[in-house]
């Protein structure tokens, strides 16, 4: 985006959403049927509510000096610190620091923002770009849900992430969604997982190994945040923090990696600073919308489309095991080898230490976002 100069004020209007938005749809006047649930609520209007960024010559601007980017320690990167968080793009501290929160920060602005195509994002500032970040900037919600309500957007293609409060933004944030093939289909994992648990959540006397395989999908569709867990938690797939279930097995979660490309086994990651506030700002019940990447509104997929992918044995396994060991109260281990059944190489799961965990509910069925 150039920098707006000129007498007057220019408003540049930049179209939120994907093609093919706007007008009327069944979902105006239909019900939409919560995937992962028997709760149906009603469906609201599809809007087209622009991202607007208005450039007034009466707003007071600062250059930079030169361009910002991770591990740079100025005031310069403190200013855009700032104005990221009060646009609600959260940077973490505002100490000055370009660190990875803050990159993801610029990166999360440049896709939703500058509509900058995820993989051409720079994670860096120039002055031209913190001349435009410095014009009144309105990010409106994909849907309106009215006042006195929160609900989320997750849009995969940008790979972005937004908490609305009362139709407002109160978080946007860069997030790495299920890892997909080069044409955007969702690519096929198979790796050994070990399990300490059974079906239900009941812990298992011995550890079970198996060789499974699933799809690193993360649906559309519409849903609704239904449990959560507070700290961190490790399972088959690998470690998360603070994660909030909305389809199945499938949460937001913090991660240790959250890099601009999809990596995940199909959750929706966050960095850890952002895991830490998160589950504050949702509460079990609020709406999550998810865009997917193949292009259709939430309203537009069924509730068989919405549904995660589960886990199945592995058809080229050569031998299915249980572990030996004879340990009553196991921690579990996750140091999976995987085989893509892709021309591209799936990123490692996330790992982290096992730490105490508080649950509120009974564990869902294994599914390929079942902590990762």
């Amino acid at each position: 985006m150039p920098v707006i100069a000129g007498a007057g004020v220019l408003a540049v209007v930049i179209i939120a959403g994907l093609s093919g938005i706007g007008g009327t749809s069944i979902a105006d006047t239909a019900t939409t049927t919560v995937a992962g649930s028997a709760v149906s609520v009603p469906a609201v209007p599809i809007t087209t509510l622009p991202i607007v960024v208005d450039s007034d010559l009466g707003i007071v601007k600062t250059n930079l000096a030169n361009t910002i980017s991770k591990g740079n320690v100025s005031d310069d990167v403190k200013v855009v610190q700032q104005r990221l968080a009060d646009l609600g793009f959260a940077p973490g501290p505002i100490d000055g620091v370009f660190g990875s929160g803050t990159q993801q920060a610029v990166w999360a602005y440049e896709k939703l923002v500058l509509k900058t195509p995820r993989a051409q994002a720079k994670g860096r500032v120039t002055d031209a770009m913190w001349q435009v970040m410095q014009d009144r900037i309105t990010i409106p919600p994909r849907r309106l849900t009215g006042t006195g309500t929160t609900h989320m957007e997750i849009y995969v293609p940008e790979q972005v992430a937004i908490v609305f409060k009362d139709d407002a933004p109160e978080l946007i944030a860069h997030i790495s969604t299920g890892v997909q093939n080069p044409d955007g289909t969702p690519q096929t994992w198979c790796e050994t997982l070990t399990y300490d648990t059974g079906p239900n959540g009941e812990p298992l006397a011995t550890p079970v190994t198996k060789q499974e395989c699933a799809d690193a999908k993360t649906p559309g569709g519409i849903f609704r945040f239904t449990r959560r867990y507070d700290g961190k938690r490790t399972g088959p797939l690998g470690g998360m923090m603070n994660p909030v279930y909305f389809n199945f097995g499938i949460a937001v979660h913090g991660a240790d990696n959250v890099p601009l490309a999809p990596a995940s086994h199909g959750c929706v990651r966050l960095n850890q600073t952002i895991a830490k506030v998160f589950p504050s700002m949702v509460k079990n019940g609020d709406r999550v919308y998810v865009w997917g990447q193949d292009g259709r509104q939430p309203e537009q997929y069924s509730k068989r489309d919405s549904l995660p992918s589960f886990n199945y044995a592995d058809p080229n396994a050569t031998t299915t095991t249980e572990s030996t060991t004879t340990t009553t109260a196991p921690t579990t281990t996750v140091a999976p080898t995987t085989t893509v059944k892709s021309t591209t190489t799936t990123p490692s799961a996330t790992t982290s230490t096992v730490g105490s965990a508080t649950t509120t509910t009974s564990p869902a069925p294994t599914t390929t976002g079942l902590f990762g």
